[in-house]
């Protein structure tokens, strides 16, 4: 049994190569278009994510917010939610971890730093309930509710940051977390420094996979995300469960916002996050929402981000050229079932006409005969 699942998760993402492929060509064809070719693009792409140590350790940096974000979707999608709301989440766990972070900061760092990452992860995680409470009371769709609450989140840290909890400046940023909270450098590259936060990522994600597949819990999951009614005639409490993993889902995106506070900005600054909680919607989907995959997509998306600028100066680029890859990607992917049916549909057709018009020409040879 074990076997036939893993080979499962190993056949569903091995049907997204061809997907993959159809949107990298269309990429390619897109940058040729732009007067690029795809061989600068390639090799641009790849001197800005990896191409040295500091851009190595650049990508990393983007790498770990998009690996627990990606986690926080995947998460809700297996239990049959789709949880849209990562940024307005991620957002408010960031702002409010700083604002614990200064409260506290006479605590020493072995205290401080788990207090701050707990706070933005409870914080994401009351940002995620009024959803699923609607979803449960009123019939309203998670997704609508989540989109809508992140604009809230949005515009409400912009008033908080550039007027209660600000420094006072006109820069809109709060004052820096205290140095107890944040976390260290393990390894540094000419400007850039690597913090334990990629291994954080790696091993939540890993939890999470061990969870799902290896455990009984993880088994009641996956069943209410495949089949709720199923799920709920067979004795699990799919309701319950769906409401435990949406709000884990929404405290992955304020642990992220925390850890990204803690490990790269040190402050909270109002437009801290470049699209980080969508990034993690593609992230999650360009490996079909498995966990044990979501490092290579969070990889890739990091290694984009990395690279846009580069992009600008040496390819004349715009920045946002980034942003369309990732929807290429992110649509070739969604379409991976049509890739397939499509062209079995069409043999079918065309098969069936063919036996049609062969039909009369049967009938009369055996009148014949």
């Amino acid at each position: 049994m074990k076997t036939n699942v893993a080979r499962l998760h190993v056949k569903s993402i091995l049907t997204l190569i061809p997907a993959l492929l159809a949107g990298a060509i269309v990429c390619m064809c897109l940058a040729a278009f732009a007067g690029v070719s795809p061989l600068n693009l390639a090799e641009t792409i790849w001197a800005g994510a990896l191409g040295s140590g500091e851009a190595a350790l650049n990508t990393l940096a983007r790498t770990s917010p998009l690996l627990i974000l990606g986690l926080a979707v995947a998460l809700a999608y297996k239990a049959g939610l789709l949880n849209i709301g990562c940024e307005g989440q991620l957002t408010t766990g960031a702002l409010i971890s700083v604002a614990v972070a200064q409260w506290a900061s006479f605590l020493p760092a072995c205290l401080l730093l788990p207090l701050m990452l707990a706070s933005g992860a409870v914080v994401g995680a009351l940002w995620a309930y009024p959803p699923i409470v609607l979803r449960r009371a009123r019939g309203v769709h998670e997704v609508i509710s989540t989109l809508l609450l992140n604009y809230v989140a949005i515009y409400l840290c912009s008033w908080l940051v550039s007027g209660p909890l600000g420094d006072g400046t006109a820069m809109a940023r709060t004052p820096p977390i205290p140095p107890g909270a944040e976390l260290p450098v393990i390894f540094r590259a000419g400007s850039a420094g690597m913090t334990p936060a990629p291994v954080i990522a790696l091993v939540l994600c890993f939890v999470a996979w061990l969870w799902l597949s290896k455990t009984a819990w993880g088994f009641e999951v996956r069943s209410t995300g495949a089949n709720f009614d199923a799920a709920e005639n067979a004795g699990i409490s799919a309701s319950k469960w769906q409401t435990r993993i949406f709000l884990m889902s929404g405290a992955l995106a304020g642990l992220a916002g925390a850890i990204e506070i803690s490990a790269v900005h040190h402050r909270f600054y109002r437009s801290f996050s470049p699209g980080y909680g969508f990034d993690g919607l593609t992230a999650a989907f360009l490996v079909n929402c498995s966990p044990e995959w979501l490092w290579l997509s969070a990889l890739f998306i990091g290694g984009l981000r990395s690279a846009d600028k580069l992009l600008q100066i040496g390819l004349d680029l715009s920045p946002n050229f980034i942003l369309v890859v990732q929807a290429v990607l992110l649509l070739s992917t969604a379409c991976q079932g049509l890739m397939y049916s499509a062209p079995q549909a069409l043999f079918s057709l065309l098969r069936g006409k063919i036996g049609k018009d062969d039909a009369p020409v049967r009938s009369d040879s055996a009148d014949h005969r």
